[in-house]
This record gives structure tokens, sequence and C-alpha cells, in this order.
């Protein structure tokens, strides 16, 4: 029998019976110490006709008579132990990964090559025959040869990859290999070079972070203040503005009235002296219809009499009355509206960005109004210029940023893929290095596969953004130094840069047919 096992990794000599050569099974002791399996020398003794007495099978010591059998308690306590651990019993802690699989103590090593778990006493013999320890969780199969099924002891440098003895006359023949415990010292020695630019790097990025968190909660505090004083500011302001408002009307409602008043009283005095006035031209008409002489001539005194009242009417004049003006109090109101119109002009600056032919990829197609980028599934006949791209199909705007707040929106429902953002004048045109957001020279909100990212310098940063939307703004605060992406009235991303340095708004547009368009701002 071999002196171990491949499933429990345990040596077996001491717990094996010499007569059947298996593990014990009802072990019991003679007096001379040696044990065998209880039926194996009951058989052994009735098969030998020794008139001597019993013999044991090892030491050939004679027993004059039969002596009486008993159990090996210890031996028997080792043997149902082992049989559990190789069937997968749970009948005790012995043989677990924690446990040393020789005394049930905690295990501080395992043995490859014997596969099994050792205590600091038991481990002893192993680092005498210089075996290989590892740590009681590690697994052996992760240790093997997934080709070969043998220990791991190579480490081929040309592959970057571990293998046993059998690899060396296969695909390895030619390569540089060497020992795992020297490739393992090369690469310890590699990283503990690394580690302190690596510990030191990221104690610089933590105290960045650390600023930038504190940047964001400052930035938050502040602008939530901002708000709260604008709004109530913007309610003083509407208030005042409505007391004025009511004031001013309250004011024109009561000089209308004072006038309506005036107006009234000339109505009803005009309308007397009109009702007079046809009562005497009534009475001159009666007195033409009289043909007889003496008639006439007897009224003709009343009639005189009238038109002389009558006469009187001919000199009465209407006292003009005065017009009501509120054109000082509306002016007031003209220049508190011409204030914030400036205002709001100030901020946001609207005017579109028109583009820049001459900075135009071959593939790109610009409209007459110098505001939509197609891309072409031809090139165009552009001339050579130094400020065209000719690598990617790009386009920059002739409008060049360094001072103030600017604030431009874009079309894009024409197409699926695109790129749009701002990048330094002196960013480059030519080559792939030239890509927006592909260099530390520009700042790119792009969508790709209905997917949202933002880019700089060659980073990506993945943005959440819900529905599909058909324009986007863009707010440059060049003193600030933000360029904020707007979605919905929505901020989308905050790109921060040394935006002092001039920057043009730029666009991308991937997908033949696809077109971008600077929207124009009314005012």
């Amino acid at each position: 029998m071999a002196s171990s096992s491949s499933d429990i990794g345990v040596n077996l000599d001491a717990l094996t019976c010499s007569v059947c050569l298996q593990i014990y099974k009802e072990p019991v002791a003679l007096p001379c110490g040696h044990s065998f399996c209880r039926v194996c020398i009951e058989t052994y003794w009735e098969s030998k006709e020794e008139d001597t007495g019993c013999v044991c099978p090892n030491c050939r010591e004679v027993f004059p008579q039969k002596t009486k059998l008993k159990k090996n308690v210890t031996v028997a306590h080792l043997v149902d132990n082992i049989v559990n651990v190789k069937k997968g019993g749970t009948g005790g802690t012995w043989g677990t990964e924690s446990h040393c699989e020789v005394c049930n103590g905690e295990a501080a090593k395992r043995c490859v090559p014997c596969e099994i778990l050792c205590c600091e006493k038991h481990l002893k013999p192993h680092q005498q025959k210089g075996h290989k320890l590892v740590d009681p969780g590690v697994k052996i199969e992760e240790l093997r040869c997934t080709e070969h099924g043998k220990p791991i002891q190579l480490y081929c440098k040309d592959d970057e990859s571990l293998m046993c003895l059998m690899c060396t006359g296969g695909e390895h023949q030619d390569h540089k290999v060497v020992a795992v415990e020297i490739a393992h010292s090369e690469l310890k020695g590699v990283l503990a070079a690394k580690y302190p630019h690596v510990s030191q790097s990221m104690e610089r990025v933590a105290s960045q972070l650390q600023q930038v968190q504190k940047e964001k909660e400052q930035t938050e505090n502040s602008s939530r203040d901002a708000e709260d004083r604008l709004e109530e500011k913007g309610k003083l302001v509407c208030k005042l503005v409505n007391e004025s408002v009511d004031l001013m009307k309250r004011e024109i409602n009561k000089r209308k009235m004072e006038k309506l008043s005036l107006l009234g009283k000339q109505r009803e005095k005009l309308e007397q002296q009109l009702e007079d006035l046809r009562q005497g031209k009534s009475t001159m008409d009666t007195a033409f219809q009289k043909m007889e002489a003496v008639s006439f001539l007897q009224g003709s005194k009343d009639v005189l009499k009238m038109l002389e009242t009558m006469s009187d009417f001919t000199s009465v004049k209407r006292t003009p009355l005065p017009v009501l003006d509120f054109s000082k109090e509306e002016k007031n109101l003209d220049g508190l509206i011409t204030l914030n119109k400036k205002f709001l002009e100030k901020i946001q600056n609207g005017r579109s960005p028109s583009l820049d032919q001459n900075s135009a990829h071959r593939r790109i197609k610009i409209s007459g109004d110098l505001r939509t980028a197609t891309r072409t599934g031809t090139e165009n006949q552009h001339p050579e210029h130094p400020d065209r791209f000719d690598f990617y199909e790009q386009v920059v705007s002739r409008d060049c940023f360094s001072s103030g707040r600017h604030y431009w929106e874009v079309d894009v429902r024409s197409s699926r893929l695109w790129g749009i953002g701002i990048c330094l004048n002196s960013m480059g045109r030519k080559g792939w290095e030239s890509g927006l957001g592909e260099n530390p020279e520009s700042w790119c909100l792009r969508k790709h596969n209905n997917k949202f990212s933002a880019h700089h310098n060659d980073r990506r940063t993945s943005l959440s953004i819900p529905g599909d939307h058909e324009r986007f703004g863009f707010f440059l605060d060049c003193e600030a130094g933000e360029l904020t992406c707007f979605g919905d009235s929505r901020v989308l991303h905050v790109f921060r840069g040394n935006f002092t340095d001039p920057v043009k708004p730029a666009i991308w547009v991937w997908g033949d047919g696809g077109s971008v368009h600077f929207v124009h701002l009314v005012k």
C-alpha cells in the first residue's frame, strides 16, 4: 500500500494492518504492543498449526496461551476520524481548512506535495524535506498545471505564464523560464519600487478629492445662499413694481374720475343748450308758417325775445380740460425693464456662433448661414488650409472667447452620433491627437449608441441622461473657468479648465448625412 493518500494527504503506514495491508477495522492490541484488525489476527492464528501458542505476525513473540484481545481505543479513534474525512463526513473538525490533519490543532500551512494541513509542530518534517508550503486557504488544484496536473514550479517570462516541469519541452522550449520563487522575488522587487509612488499618488489624489469635495460643498452652499438672496430680492422687486403699478393705476383712476366729472357737467350744459335751440328753431318754424300778416306780427315780439336769448349761445366756450399724462411714471418702469434686459443680455450673451469654413474636415459641409455642419459620404473640395482638420470630421467656430460669459445652443435632432464642446484655439488640427476630448486642450459632450459621456484629456465620464434631447445648451464662464452643459434646463455636466486662453465652440459629426446646427437665439 502506498504510504500516503491523495484524498486526505495523511501518512497512513501507522494506521495500516500488516496482515490485510488496509486501514484498521476494529483495531486490537497484543501484549507486545502491535495492533491488527480483530478479524485479521484471529484468522491468522487459526490458520497456523503451532503447538507453541499464539505468535505476533510482526515481532514473532510467542504467547503460550491465546491472549484476550482488547480494542486499541487510540488507534480506533484516529481511524474513525480519517474515515470520516475520506467520506466527506462531518463527525468532527479533523482535516478542515483550519485544523492540522495530524493532531487537529490550528493549521499553520499546507504542504503542497503531501497535500496536507499542518500545525507549526507537524510542519517541521515537511520544512526539513524542502516541501513547498502555502497558506491554509490556498487550494491545491490552483497550484497545479492545468495541462499536466503537475505542481507549478516555473514561470515563463516571455508568455507571463505559470508552468510545470513537463511544460518546458513544448512551446516554452526557447523561452526564458525561471523558478516561481525567483519570479516571485523579482515581481515583489518591482512592486516594492512602485509602492512608495502609489502611496504618494494615493495621498495626493485623496487630498485633491477632499479639496474637490470641500469646494463642491462650498459651491453648493454659496449657490444656495445666492439663490435665496436673489429669491428675496426678486420678491422685493416684484413687490415694489406691483406697488408702483397699483399706485399709478389708482392715480390714473382718480384723474380719470375728476376729468369724467367735469366732462359730464359740460355735457349736461351743452345738452340743455341744444334742447333750448331745438325749441327756438321749432318756434321759428311755426312763425314762418303763419302767412297772415297780422298773426305773424302779433307773435313777432316773443320770437325776437327768444332769438336774443339764443344769440348768447354763440359766446359760450368750453373750458379745455388737462390731458392725462403718465409718461414720466412709465419712463421709470421702462428704465427698470431696460436695466434688467441689459443685465440678462450681459449674462447670456446669446449670440449664436458661426462656423469656420477653413477648419472644416473635407467630409464636413457648412451651410450658407455658417450655422449647420453636415457629414457627407464623399469629400468636399475644400482648399488646403493650416486650420483644417484632416483626421476627424470636425469643425470649429469663427468666434473665439477668452473673457466674459457666453451661451449658445445646438440642435442635434438630425444626428445620432456627435460630439460638441470647446477647444483651445491653439489645439492641433492634424492627426489622431486632434479629436475633441482626446487631448488636454479640448472638452467634449458626446452621444454614441444612445449613450452620453463627457470627455477631456482622453478620459471618459459616463452620464445618465434620460430621454432623447433635441437641443443642448452650453454656458461658458471664462473667468470662473467653467463650461456648463444643459439639457432641458438641467445641468448635465460641468467642465473646468483655463478658459482665459482663447477657446472656440467645436463640433464633431459621425455618420453620413448627420448634421448639427447652431441655434439662432432671439433676444
